[in-house]
């Protein structure tokens, strides 16, 4: 079976690429840098050249795309309006036309994000597929719109589209300025005597759903094994935690004592998406995907990964 994945180089793309080649497919990967994963073939280039998705997708033939490739603003400090639309609405087309023109049959996997549904009314209220998309920020606009070019192109061609809307992830590789990262790299500096006993973050008040990554990967998998063409499939933990309580649970990893947790950023805006927690039913009813990995196991792996990272920085310094 050959796989293509776009933002195979990504967390979420890393993770699924090791979880294809497990499951015996051949992979190829989409992406604008090349560290892909070993055992990948490399196809470097960016989703917003048309020419370029169309190409490899004439060569490769995937049986199944997962498009996961966006700018996020995480990743994307310096980005423009212009390369948000460029990659992640002009990118979603350009894949989806490419499908639609070189190889019809192919099952596409959109991996939208739930920064679709905005500030909901109800925040103790688990949000469903069914609930109504309210985009607040340049990125969930893009997000929003290449949500619903899945819808369109399923109704209006017969692709085969499954959407899924992924919760906030967290765990390894995770990205530094997330908050997951940006705790465990704190602690595991505090740990090494290389910070003083504070941990800095914006603000303790949101809480979100997360997600580790692998299991995002496996939920990827477990859409496009089983999701029905058409629909869209909310990907997440159905459990809230948190900033403070993140925060508390890394530390109790940990035997660190007296640290003390400093808020230094704006307070949350009107427009600001203060709590979010998700309801998965319809991707466990259809497909039997479940979480595997707790909260505290993600953050555990987090850290492990900085302590590593921070004693071989150690190590080259002293050598």
């Amino acid at each position: 079976m050959r796989v293509l994945i776009t933002g195979a180089t990504g967390t979420a793309g890393t993770h699924l690429s090791l979880l294809a080649l497990e499951c015996g497919a051949k992979v190829y990967g989409l992406a604008r840098s090349n560290r892909f994963s070993p055992g990948v073939v490399a196809c470097c280039g960016d989703v917003s050249n048309a020419r370029f998705v169309e190409s490899v997708l004439r060569d490769v033939q995937p049986m199944w795309i997962f498009h996961l490739a966006a700018l996020i603003p995480s990743a994307a400090a310096e980005a423009s309006p212009e390369d948000y639309f460029q990659t992640n609405i002009a990118g979603t087309y350009h894949v989806l036309e490419a499908v639609r023109r070189c190889c019809p049959t192919t099952r596409v996997l959109i991996a939208s994000s739930s920064s679709v549904y905005g500030r909901s009314d109800w925040p103790d209220q688990p949000i469903t597929e069914d609930m109504p998309l309210r985009p607040q920020s340049l990125y969930a606009l893009t997000k929003t719109t290449q949500d619903l070019m899945g819808a369109q192109f399923y109704a209006e061609h017969g692709t085969d589209v499954v959407r899924v809307r992924t919760f906030n992830q967290i765990g390894p590789m995770e990205p530094r300025d997330q908050i997951g990262a940006l705790v465990a790299r704190q602690i595991a500096l505090i740990e090494a005597g290389r910070q003083e006993p504070v941990i800095r973050v914006k603000t303790l008040m949101p809480s979100r759903d997360f997600s580790d990554v692998r299991d995002v990967a496996r939920g990827y998998w477990s859409a496009l094994t089983s999701g029905q063409a058409g629909q869209v499939y909310n990907l997440c933990s159905g459990r809230a935690t948190t900033v403070a309580e993140l925060i508390q649970l890394t530390l109790s990893l940990t035997a660190l004592k007296n640290v003390e947790i400093v808020e230094g950023g704006p307070l949350p805006g009107p427009q600001d998406t203060l709590a979010q927690v998700g309801d998965a039913s319809r991707l466990k009813a259809c497909s039997g995907w479940e979480p595997s990995f707790s909260l505290a196991a993600s953050l555990s792996d987090l850290l492990a990964e900085y302590r590593a990272e921070i004693r071989a920085t150690q190590k080259r310094q002293s050598a």
